[in-house]
């Protein structure tokens, strides 16, 4: 049963979020019709997403955003529709009071990310900024919940029609920064460390240093045994991103030509997914990140299509496009690195749209909405405490079947954690998102 659409205008945004919410979300198919006869003559399901009213087909009053080229301030006006906040709302006759196609597009877009913002310290879009923060609906992915409200709209009209049935899904990720804490550092950074904890009477660092150098205790870093017997014990999959990158200011990771380093990647390539984690320096010399792919290329002997970005550097529409050139295929950085929520407003994976070149992007975007380091070094929240606000997040994307991912590392789930107790609530976590 094909959706018939009838629009006054047609444009590569309103293509781009009708395959997205129609095709890919709804899981149905749709045709565009600009043809007044062609559309009340049409004896299936249809939608009218235009400025003209048709007494027998449901309406959806189009605003501008879709039908416009470039980036211009927009009045995100926000009411509530059936207790999800949604944003231009209009005071337009229609069978719903806002535009969810635009709503939606101007969320995954990341429209706003494209106007002028006075970034962190590293010029990252910081999640306060955002209009979802300062609206208090961050938290809620309302692009799922948009549509759910199109899909109530064209079921009231058509009680026949059937929607694809998407199921709830859990991804767990790893960030692998810095694989180890003592270990393979190399003479110069080893001696550096050990000079500075003398100079500041680190009691501590300099025992612990001696037993994991001397193989009396693990290293702290090296949680991957426990990974994998979590993976094991709740079937889950993870997806790896290893940091490849030349040391530097922001860039802590093993040299990437350590053979223990090497056998890990190896040994986790053959038993899950990895990509790409890449460096904070390569941010501002794009030719490293070429490199660092033919690193991990070279160590796995497969082409690395997935990427996450170190410290979740994005800026719009560039870290994207640049990630598309050189064959990445996924990514995985949609997300705050320091507050928890929906960046796009979206759990669901989704393609990136290009509004400087006005296309669709063959890059596939995976959303994440919390991670275990902004838990701990941003929020300061107690383990317990994390637990319990990630809980909610995974309850949220339940409600509308989407994907809850989670991003770990591997420095913070030891026993010797700085992140007290993480490592018995992490395991939680991993049960609770199962379940």
């Amino acid at each position: 049963m094909i959706l018939l659409i009838y629009t006054s205008k047609v444009s590569s945004r309103l293509y781009y979020i009708l395959n997205l919410v129609i095709r890919e979300m709804m899981e149905i198919e749709y045709e565009i019709t600009n043809e007044v006869q062609t559309f009340q003559n049409y004896q299936g399901p249809k939608l009218n997403y235009s400025s003209k009213v048709f007494n027998d087909a449901p309406f959806i009053s189009a605003h501008q955003i879709l039908f416009e080229s470039g980036i211009h301030q927009q009045r995100t006006d926000t009411t509530e529709y059936q207790g999800i906040p949604v944003l231009f709302a209009s005071n337009q006759p229609a069978s719903m009071p806002y535009d969810p196609l635009a709503a939606a597009f101007f969320m995954v877009s990341r429209y706003e990310e494209y106007l002028p913002f006075r970034g962190d310290s590293y010029g990252r879009f910081r999640g306060e900024r955002s209009i979802a923060y300062k609206k208090s609906f961050h938290f809620i992915p309302v692009v799922n919940h948009y549509v759910e409200h199109i899909k109530q709209l064209l079921h009231h009209y058509n009680p026949s029609m059937r929607f694809g049935a998407r199921s709830y899904q859990f991804i767990l990720t790893y960030d692998i920064d810095i694989a180890y804490s003592f270990l393979e550092k190399g003479a110069m950074r080893s001696q550096g460390a050990l000079l500075k904890a003398l100079i500041t009477g680190d009691k501590d660092f300099i025992e612990t240093r001696k037993k994991v150098l001397t193989g009396k205790m693990p290293d702290p870093y090296d949680t991957f045994d426990y990974q994998f017997y979590l993976n094991n014990k709740y079937q889950v999959y993870p997806i790896y991103f290893f940091h490849l990158g030349d040391y530097g200011t922001n860039d802590k990771s093993i040299p990437w030509t350590s053979e223990r380093l090497q056998n890990l990647i190896r040994d986790i390539n053959n038993r899950y997914l990895t990509g790409l984690h890449p460096s904070f320096a390569s941010n501002s010399k794009f030719k490293l990140l070429g490199l660092e792919i033919a690193r991990l290329n070279a160590i796995t002997g497969k082409p690395t299509i997935r990427s996450r970005q170190h410290y979740i550097m994005l800026k719009f529409p560039d870290t994207y496009n640049i990630l598309t050139s050189i064959g990445i295929n996924d990514d995985y950085s949609m997300g705050y690195h320091n507050i928890l929520g929906f960046r796009a407003g979206i759990c669901t994976p989704f393609h990136f749209y290009d509004i400087n070149r006005e296309e669709q992007t063959s890059l596939r975007i995976h959303p994440f909405c919390a991670m275990d380091s902004t838990l701990h070094h941003q929020l300061n929240l107690t383990s317990e405490t994390a637990l319990e606000e990630v809980k909610q997040y995974v309850d949220e994307v339940r409600k509308v079947n989407g994907t809850f991912t989670f991003i770990a590392h591997n420095n913070l789930i030891g026993a010797q954690s700085e992140f007290a107790g993480w490592s018995t609530q992490f395991e939680e976590l991993i049960k609770y998102a199962k379940e």
